[in-house]
């Protein structure tokens, strides 16, 4: 689907060097985070498995592929601030805001293409 752009809206500005810092430095903690939590439920999904709690394992399980998700989000965030294409909507192509950013650095969306949950 192409991006719609609505010319209405206000451009935020580009990112500054400062900023792209910071939202690097949120995202490589976000990645950490996520390596730590990972290493945890495998450790006790294995636990789980080898002592036949197959309930356990299976609750395990579903966690592993939640932060195995959000693990490869954060690294897609992170190619796309290599790439230079990070903060851009997703819907309409314009930058977001920093402050969008800061609050969730994996943000795809501005605030008026961000999909209803």
């Amino acid at each position: 689907m192409q991006p719609i752009h609505d010319a209405t809206l206000p451009a935020a500005p580009a990112l500054n060097p400062t900023q792209r810092i910071c939202l690097r430095d949120l995202l490589d903690e976000q990645w950490r985070a996520q390596v730590r939590q990972l290493t945890g439920l495998a450790t006790a999904y294995h636990s789980a498995e080898s002592f036949g709690d197959e309930h356990s394992a299976a609750e395990l399980s579903a966690a592993l592929a939640v932060v195995r998700r959000r693990l490869i989000d954060v690294e897609a965030a992170l190619a796309r601030l290599d790439s230079r294409t990070y903060g851009r909507c997703d819907g309409c192509d314009r930058r977001l805001p920093f402050e969008q950013l800061e609050m969730n650095p994996l943000a795809r969306n501005c605030t008026r293409c961000q999909p209803l949950a």
